[in-house]
């Protein structure tokens, strides 16, 4: 089990750690390459755009393919993707943004539903363990995005660093993907277009995604606009995603163990609104606010990945669910760079921007209430 969880640890670093070294260097992208604020955020968001558009692809690779082979070629796509941005052209970066979101999609689709369908007693664990890492490669992106951009000479080689470790996930899966591998038979599960319990879950996890890849994206120049150095910045950035490690793995881990979710939403949705109002009223404490948005957001991308697992029951409806959940939800969640990016434009600074961000944080709430209560779709479509 050890083993398992070590292997969906490195696969899961590299769903995020692709993203999350570009918005550090963006000031230099965008210099290099003549984009503006929108067309910077539409660059940052096509891979999480691709992210929801691919995702329901994953129910028919995973019927079809053994998914441990499945994975092998999404880190392998990942590494082709990230190696094209060396190239360090307008055209080789939005490639490689096509690329990396769609092996990011399939590749966050499929392990989900492989935790519940070959490792049901151990899902909390591993799913902590998943939810866990994604922020892992958010933590190393972020903070590592300058000081390789300064040690290999240019923001191209800092972002195509990040094909190493996706090829090392290759290696890691290639063992399990050589055995025969799991399946899961499409149909059979409980209808979800209807449900409104499965519309809340996707809504909680699209608006959730939303401030994060908003933050992700943007926060590193709302803190140089307050003051702080680009590295500084990126190490803030940083910063807050390590202090998420913690509820991003004890979020599903408590999840698992209750019927009931509602306190854990409270406290997810309203700690890092408290940082975003931080950082508007006092960017020179930035370190404090940080905290509190990490733990929050952290927490919130862990509630939102154990969902499927709560509310779909059966592993046919789980393996559904995820698929809907990260297609409507990254559908979703796409908006939130290139939202906040044209508000920046339009006003001039960053103090409407944060206030649009502490808004999207606060919705999480509408959806988020009916996900987190105790039941299942099947429950729900028996009544």
């Amino acid at each position: 089990m050890r083993a398992l969880a070590a292997a969906v640890v490195l696969l899961a670093i590299n769903l995020r750690s692709v993203l999350a070294g570009l918005p550090p260097l963006i000031a230099d992208v965008r210099a290099d390459l003549g984009l503006s604020a929108a067309a910077a955020g539409v660059l940052t968001t096509l891979p999480v755009l691709c992210m929801g558009a691919f995702a329901p692809i994953a129910p028919r690779v995973a019927a079809r393919v053994p998914m441990e082979r499945a994975l092998v070629g999404c880190a392998l796509l990942t590494a082709a993707g990230t190696g094209i941005r060396a190239l360090g052209t307008t055209g080789s970066m939005f490639a490689a943004g096509l690329a990396i979101g769609v092996a990011i999609a399939i590749a966050q689709a499929l392990l989900p539903v492989l935790i519940r369908t070959a490792y049901h007693e151990a899902s909390g664990m591993l799913t902590g363990a998943f939810s866990m890492a994604l922020v892992l490669g958010s933590v190393l992106a972020a903070g590592l995005a300058v000081p390789l951009e300064n040690a290999l000479g240019g923001w191209q080689w800092s972002l195509a660093f990040w094909a190493l470790p996706a090829i090392a996930a290759a290696l890691v899966w290639l063992p399990a993907a050589l055995r025969p591998g799991t399946t899961v038979a499409r149909g059979g599960g409980a209808p979800l277009r209807g449900s409104a319990l499965a519309w809340g879950v996707c809504g909680f996890f699209g608006i959730q995604s939303m401030a994060f890849y908003a933050s992700l994206s943007w926060i590193p120049s709302i803190l140089e606009d307050g003051g702080w150095s680009s590295e500084a910045a990126g190490a803030l950035l940083a910063f807050g995603a390590l202090c998420g490690l913690v509820p991003a793995y004890l979020v599903p881990v408590l999840a698992a163990r209750s019927p009931d979710q509602t306190r854990l939403l409270l406290a997810i949705v309203l700690v890092p609104c408290a940082g975003l109002l931080g950082v508007l009223a006092a960017p020179g404490v930035a370190p404090l606010w940080m905290i509190l948005i990490g733990f929050g957001q952290s927490g919130a991308l862990g509630l939102g990945l154990s969902l499927p697992l709560q509310r779909g029951g059966d592993a046919p409806t789980v393996a559904s669910l995820t698929a809907m959940m990260l297609c409507v939800g990254y559908l979703v969640a796409s908006a939130g760079p290139w939202l906040l990016g044209a508000v920046h434009d339009a006003a001039g600074d960053w103090t409407a921007p944060l206030v649009v961000l502490v808004a999207i944080t606060l919705a999480e709430l509408v959806p988020g209430v009916a996900a987190a209560r105790a039941s299942t779709i099947a429950q729900v479509v028996r009544r």
